[in-house]
């Protein structure tokens, strides 16, 4: 496999250990959906990943982590993506296109997508770990935000930062309870709009009615 431009080389070693993760999740996830999050446990987990519970913990901390393996690089694509946008352009639009990746990955309406959103959103277990994602993103997204608005020592940046993840979660939410049926970029477009309207978005079809 080539590996794209800007990413890191990963050593066969680390590669190995994240199709494990990968395997693992995909199996967890089945299970999830067949018995429900809370009554899976990491026991039942391990053992139909062939491995014992000990190995399982050097994989993942908690169980909550197997759901969110997909939202592992949500922060560091976000602050690149963010990085990469004009310098004249207003802050709340280039902070939608800094979420893009994370929307892209999870809105690709795969059932399995669909469903790890949904555990995320009903599960409070999950949703407690997945903020704690959320405020990892916004330490990492906050600098860029100072740079571009000039609010060193004020919370504008943070309250910005806040307010997108926030459009995020309702957009998500919304995702669904619609079981998918409207895609989650329009619904994050929305979203985003009803708190500040953005820059017009060169995606055509973006704004489409429902």
């Amino acid at each position: 496999m080539v590996t794209p431009p800007g990413e890191p080389v990963l050593s066969l070693r680390e590669r190995t250990r994240l199709a494990v993760k990968a395997q693992v999740a995909e199996i967890a996830l089945e299970m999830f959906l067949s018995r429900g999050f809370e009554q899976t446990t990491i026991e039942q987990i391990a053992k139909a990943a062939g491995m014992s519970r000990a190995t399982f913990f050097r994989y993942f901390a908690t169980k909550e982590d197997v759901l969110l393996v997909m939202t592992e690089d949500y922060a560091r694509h976000a602050q690149d993506a963010l990085k990469q946008r004009p310098d004249d352009e207003p802050v709340w639009t280039a902070l939608r296109h800094a979420l893009e990746p994370a929307v892209r990955q999870q809105g690709k309406g795969s059932a399995a997508a669909l469903q790890t959103a949904r555990a995320i959103v009903q599960s409070p277990s999950v949703r407690s770990r997945y903020q704690e994602r959320y405020l990892q993103l916004r330490e990492l997204l906050r600098p860029e935000v100072i740079r571009r608005t000039g609010t060193t020592g004020d919370p504008g940046a943070s309250a910005l930062i806040a307010s997108a993840l926030g459009c995020l979660d309702a957009a998500i939410e919304t995702w669904v309870e619609r079981d998918g049926t409207v895609p989650l970029h329009q619904l994050l477009d929305r979203a985003m709009d009803a708190v500040h309207p953005l820059a017009p978005d060169p995606r055509s079809g973006a704004d489409a009615a429902v």
